[in-house]
């Protein structure tokens, strides 16, 4: 019989996706050595490492919980389906099929669910799955979102608009039950199938992904959104499309071989936009020019004759250089200046200048502007951290986060994101690592947010640094405790 924390986790990994990864890192231990197999191969998948994830399953060559059994087999059916090994799948596919009579209610709803996906993602249209239909209670709404992009892929791949639609219902259960990997996929997918019929809406739809991508989502797995918008912000000539490129390199590097192989083509495309360095001298161009030039003198930053020909001849470019030159003159202005105003060459090259995404409390603490979504949404993330605080202890923490140097400032970073994003009901207890224990005390807290920004980290190493960072600022912990005293703290 399956253990029923195993089975929570396993609710938690069906309603989650790959945002329950935090969750994995922090039962994994507690498990037998079969039901480890189970969760390590969906962690490797989550990275998108499916040999790996399969090499997990084969390494059990004997399991004595029947269901368990399955569980195991339906996860092997999924992986040899995504790699391709159709003879594996199809064997597999009919021994579960057949097993369906004797599979534990707690798990048949899992198992029917990868039964469709196979049907319905193998082509193999004529293997019916009889009372089975996309409508039946059987079928868990996280598969439905997946089932039904399914269909709008195979609609639109035959010439029929009307997939959109399956796409946009795909996007609404996604957000029903809070599946932030449905929301996600769902939003990128309308993005790159609108684009041959709106352009406008499927920038809007891809910019919602990247927002929602930086909201939910760390790492480099989410780089198949940014090759989504790079490609549909590129025909329209979008204001953000500089820095979007500039934010998507320096995630690439960060990324596994395994990853920066698939998006290689990518990069160059974003190198070139990077590289570009002549734009339009157009209408608005030359009347922020003339504006500039009456407050701020421009011959103060480029050659008198420069001055003219920009203003008064009939050149039509201006270089990156001259653009660069204008804004290391007046750096104060252009911080103020709201970036959606300034002409487009200004916004590129400001964003060229970035060195690091920019996306922590410390762009928030300077009131840094971005134009892309996905670093919009981990400033927010990174905003909301703050507001938590009650103000007192929020000139403290900020104080001492000044003071970090940059590696400290990251995780710092980190740890604000995951808190805030991992602050939702899982619907299980999670443990407190005891590592974090007197933190939670001393910056007062909450247990189950805290303890996942702490699990979210997938090495010792990472989650040691953690804790050693937090309670290098620890002798803050005083005035938390003395402001409680006080002052009952509030539920967040």
């Amino acid at each position: 019989m399956l253990d029923y924390e195993f089975v929570r986790v396993l609710h938690v990994i069906k309603s989650y996706g790959s945002f329950s990864k935090p969750i994995l890192n922090s039962v994994i231990s507690k498990f037998t050595w079969a039901e480890k197999a189970f969760i390590s191969s969906v962690k490797y998948e989550y990275e998108h490492e499916q040999k790996k994830a399969l090499s997990e399953i084969k390494k059990i060559k004997r399991c004595y919980d029947k269901n368990l059994k399955y569980l195991l087999m339906m996860k092997k059916l999924e992986l040899c389906r995504i790699l391709g090994k159709k003879k594996s799948a199809r064997t597999l596919y009919e021994k579960l099929r057949q097993s369906l009579p004797d599979i534990s209610p707690i798990i048949r709803e899992s198992i029917i669910d990868e039964l469709i996906a196979y049907i319905a993602l193998t082509g193999e249209q004529n293997d019916s799955l009889g009372k089975f239909k996309l409508n039946d209670r059987s079928i868990s709404e996280s598969a439905k979102i997946f089932f039904e992009m399914n269909i709008g892929r195979r609609l639109i791949k035959a010439g029929n608009k009307k997939g959109l639609d399956n796409f946009k219902n795909a996007l609404v259960i996604a957000r029903k039950i809070h599946h932030p990997s449905g929301i996600v996929s769902a939003l990128n997918a309308l993005s790159w199938y609108e684009r041959n019929y709106d352009i406008d809406q499927a920038l809007k739809y891809g910019k919602d992904a990247l927002y929602n991508a930086g909201l939910y989502f760390e790492g480099t797995n989410i780089l198949y959104v940014f090759d989504t918008v790079l490609e549909v912000t590129d025909k329209v000539s979008d204001d953000a499309l500089a820095e979007i490129s500039r934010d998507f390199v320096q995630l690439y590097e960060k990324a596994p071989e395994n990853i920066k192989k698939r998006y290689r083509k990518t990069r160059n495309h974003a190198d070139n936009i990077i590289r570009n360095s002549i734009y339009t001298l157009d209408g608005k161009t030359k009347r922020f020019l003339r504006k500039m030039n009456k407050k701020y003198a421009l011959d103060t930053s480029i050659s008198r004759k420069q001055v003219y020909n920009l203003l008064h001849s009939k050149v039509k470019n201006i270089r990156g250089e001259t653009i660069r030159k204008i804004i290391s003159k007046n750096p104060e202005l252009f911080k103020e200046i709201e970036l959606s105003k300034l002409p487009r060459g200004f916004i590129c090259e400001m964003a060229k200048k970035k060195e690091t995404l920019q996306d922590g409390i410390d762009a928030v603490i300077n009131e840094r502007q971005t134009l892309d979504p996905f670093i919009q949404a981990r400033k927010d993330l990174a905003k909301a951290y703050l507001e938590r605080m009650p103000k007192r202890i929020r000139e403290r923490f900020i104080q001492k986060y000044i003071a970090m140097d940059k590696e400290e400032k990251k995780i710092i970073d980190r740890f604000a994101r995951d808190y805030i994003r991992y602050n939702i009901k899982w619907g299980m207890r999670i443990a407190v690592p005891d590592e974090m224990k007197d933190l939670i005390q001393s910056f007062h807290l909450k247990k189950r947010p805290t303890s996942l920004g702490y699990w979210a980290l997938d090495d010792e190493e990472k989650r040691e640094k953690l804790v050693n960072v937090l309670k290098k600022s620890n002798d803050q912990a005083h005035v938390v405790r003395e402001y409680y005293k006080n002052s009952p703290p509030k539920n967040i």
